[in-house]
């Protein structure tokens, strides 16, 4: 094992108890997301929460999910870089049994239309109105759309949680003193890892795609995508390098794991990060592009219907806030590894891509959100307590340094590849 890692001497150092307040904040903002939710519910605007509930839940779910995938790509291919921020990914892709429980919740309040919960999908509430439309009448049925969507998820949950219990089940076999089993256990996992990353990445990839036709894309029935899965996948990585480019400089400031995340690590989230933003801005050109000169009725009245107020401003805000900016200010390098430059800039790529998944879901369940977007702030304050509570969760319960991964040995002695 690591010379580096023999060092250690305090195994209880490699968790993180968070503080009273910390856990207490996280539990009120569950709060204040149920209440802002009973409220909404109370004045009538139930599609409207729905519609908050679902771009605020796929939101903290393409984080998790995008962790695990992440997890799956660096293990296929053997990567080192990542191995000592390893455990940040997977206390994101913790939240993924959560969220696939919280889109059931969801489902259920749109087939049984609890608080108007069917009006969230038109084709539900009025199947006529896709009548007309061969392939798309067959396919959004409500019986076959829930069905594909409870699949889906309880494949990726499975999946996700067979990939956490390889990886956190070697560590806890370091803390309770048997370091030959857990070498060897490590290297086993390694192997094992390898292998099956590969079949994981293709489930992923075409189970998302169509996970996102359904959950996104069939808000509006009428319209449709053959990039939307590809998009959805730039969009949740960049925010996903965002989000642990932040919980980086988080950690490494406040925690013991600090001494083991170099400014190799937050160097090259910045880069993904930086390269992400390009891909998310090369897909949504590619999309107004095509949509422009192909001129079609049913196509261009998706991007019409967002050139009106209040819509109109986040459609300026986001290619500024999600692109230009981060484009340039991400080119410097110390702008990656320097917290008071980085975390700025990916906090507003969090919240240009926040704008995003609202403006996919909102102008589809009510008319305006003005003057404030109470419901939608107040949902998303609920679902990061939710997300925040399960990851700190999963920190007091695992040691947030893989410290049973050969390839953080390597990482560590070696460099990175």
């Amino acid at each position: 094992m690591s010379s580096t890692l023999d060092a250690i001497k305090d195994k209880q150092s490699l968790y993180i108890k968070a503080s009273p307040a910390v856990t207490y904040g996280a539990f009120a903002a569950i709060g204040v997301g149920v209440v802002v939710a009973a409220a909404g519910f109370g004045t009538g605007q139930g599609t409207r929460v729905w519609g908050a509930y679902l771009f605020n839940l796929f939101f903290f779910f393409a984080l998790s999910f995008g962790a695990m995938a992440l997890a799956a790509i660096t293990d296929v291919i053997g990567a080192t870089w990542n191995r000592p921020i390893r455990r940040i990914q997977e206390g994101f892709g913790s939240f993924l049994p959560v969220a696939a429980v919280l889109f059931l919740v969801f489902f259920a309040a749109t087939a049984l239309n609890l608080g108007h919960g069917k009006d969230v999908y038109s084709w539900i509430a009025k199947p006529e109105s896709i009548a007309h439309f061969r392939g798309k009448n067959g396919w959004l049925k409500p019986g076959l759309f829930y069905a594909r969507c409870a699949f889906l998820l309880l494949g990726f949950t499975y999946l996700a949680v067979w990939q956490l219990r390889l990886s956190t089940g070697r560590d806890q076999l370091w803390v309770d003193g048997k370091d030959a089993e857990a070498h060897e256990k490590g290297e086993e996992v390694r192997v094992k890892t390898r292998f099956w990353s590969a079949p994981i990445l293709i489930f992923f990839g075409v189970g998302f795609t169509f996970f996102v036709f359904d959950v996104t894309m069939s808000l509006a029935p009428t319209w449709f995508s053959t990039l939307w899965g590809g998009w959805h996948f730039a969009v949740m990585m960049q925010t996903l390098m965002a989000s642990l480019l932040i919980t980086s400089f988080i950690l490494k400031g406040n925690t013991f794991l600090g001494d083991y995340i170099k400014r190799q690590q937050l160097h090259d989230l910045g880069k993904l990060m930086h390269g992400f933003t390009v891909f998310f801005a090369y897909l949504t050109y590619a999309h107004v592009l095509t949509y422009w000169y192909g001129n079609m009725p049913e196509e261009t009245s998706y991007f019409i219907a967002r050139l009106e107020r209040p819509w109109l401003y986040f459609v300026f805000a986001i290619p500024l806030l999600g692109f230009v900016f981060p484009l340039y200010s991400l080119i410097f390098k110390a702008s990656k590894w320097t917290s008071y430059i980085a975390i700025p800039i990916a906090g507003t790529i969090l919240f240009a891509q926040w704008c995003t998944y609202l403006l996919i879901v909102m102008p589809q369940t009510t008319p305006t959100i003005a003057p404030f977007p109470w419901v939608e702030v107040g949902l998303f304050v609920g679902m990061a307590g939710a997300f925040v509570s399960t990851f700190l969760v999963f920190a007091k319960r695992h040691p947030m340094l893989p410290i049973a991964d050969p390839l953080l040995a390597q990482a560590l002695d070696d460099g990175h590849h």
